[in-house]
């Protein structure tokens, strides 16, 4: 099949992982990119040899781009996609699909109407340790599940907040740690567990001048009627590697920094399963992540593309990981518990 053309919105760090690792994608092409102010989007064309479009709109006209990745602020996610799906194009979002459930929702239907795919990067989910997790608990190797927990935390400065004046807002970010740094963990936690049925939270901005939380924690029911906790915080010095913890009726398997580090399970040989070889995928005190999983889950999304088939994490899944966040932040501000 022909390569897919890719067209990218935005020129932070996360754009160049998005760019590293469709270098490396056989059946991506980097068509171009898109920024603000258009001098940015120069500077990503002199440095990946691609085409820099001075308006968003000049990119969608381009006929060589098939799909763009929108890696700009999350509160205009669903606005830029639904241009872009309307333009004919499909749409690969970086984490949260929106910031709001309506605003996601009117990106997947404006997506559903044009035929076009749209795809939620949670790149956490194509680990290798992620994987074999995923199978073992489909295998049934854990019996039923009783308890999932979550762990994020993590360090990040002053002058991370102050770099763009809408970090830690809740127009534009959505939320602090738990809506931009947890999200990884929490959407990789409910995909563990099947789902969270209601959550009882509370947020709190602890150390950071930013308008959403630094701290973030709650106590989740899930659909299978297993229960957990939720942790997350950018305000924990020096940060600590995030972890997962699944606890079923069989045994106990732990991820910690992406990587298993403990299989307690009947009827398993640890060694066969814990990775003897940490790889390390980002930064507990910074925003720099390695592009590894980034590369397989876009492997993912450019073939659903060329079969016209939708990709593992569609907009509906993307939108999961949403609801649990704003419900955790509904709780805090009522004091209650919240049906999901």
């Amino acid at each position: 099949m022909a390569p897919v053309g890719i067209g990218m919105a935005g020129s932070g760090m996360i754009a160049g992982v998005h760019l590293a690792a469709l270098k490396e994608i056989p059946d991506a092409r980097i068509v171009g990119a898109w920024s603000t102010p258009p001098e940015e989007a120069q500077r990503l064309s002199e440095l990946h040899q691609i085409r820099g479009y001075r308006t968003y709109e000049e990119m969608l006209g381009d006929p060589e781009v098939h799909a763009v990745i929108l890696c700009i602020p999350s509160g205009y996610h669903a606005e830029y996609g639904m241009k872009a799906a309307s333009a004919g194009k499909h749409v690969i979002v970086e984490k949260p699909i929106d910031v709001t459930v309506a605003k996601a929702k009117a990106l997947i239907e404006t997506c559903q109407k044009n035929d076009r795919r749209l795809s939620i990067i949670f790149q956490h989910r194509f680990s290798p340790a992620a994987r074999k997790l995923r199978r073992a608990l489909d295998q049934g190797l854990l019996g039923r599940l009783i308890l999932g927990d979550a762990y994020v935390k993590w360090y990040r400065s002053p002058a991370y907040y102050s770099s763009n004046a809408w970090r830690g807002t809740k127009a534009i970010d959505g939320g602090g740690a738990l809506m931009m740094q947890a999200i990884h963990i929490i959407d990789m936690l409910q995909w563990m567990m099947g789902g969270v049925k209601r959550v009882c939270g509370l947020v709190r901005t602890s150390t950071h001048a930013i308008e959403s939380e630094d701290l973030g924690v709650a106590v989740v029911e899930f659909a299978n009627g297993a229960v957990g906790v939720i942790e997350g915080s950018t305000a924990i010095q020096p940060g600590f590697k995030e972890r997962v913890e699944i606890h079923g009726q069989k045994g106990s398997v732990i991820l910690e920094g992406g990587n298993i580090t403990a299989w307690k399970v009947e009827g398993c040989n640890e060694a066969d399963y814990v990775d003897e070889v940490k790889v390390s995928y980002g930064s507990t005190s910074s925003p720099a992540i390695s592009h590894v999983n980034h590369k397989a889950q876009l492997e993912e999304i450019v073939a659903s593309i060329q079969k016209n088939t939708d990709s593992f994490v569609n907009g509906e899944e993307g939108l999961k990981s949403l609801r649990i966040i704003l419900g955790i932040y509904e709780s805090s501000e009522k004091g209650q518990w919240i049906d999901l």
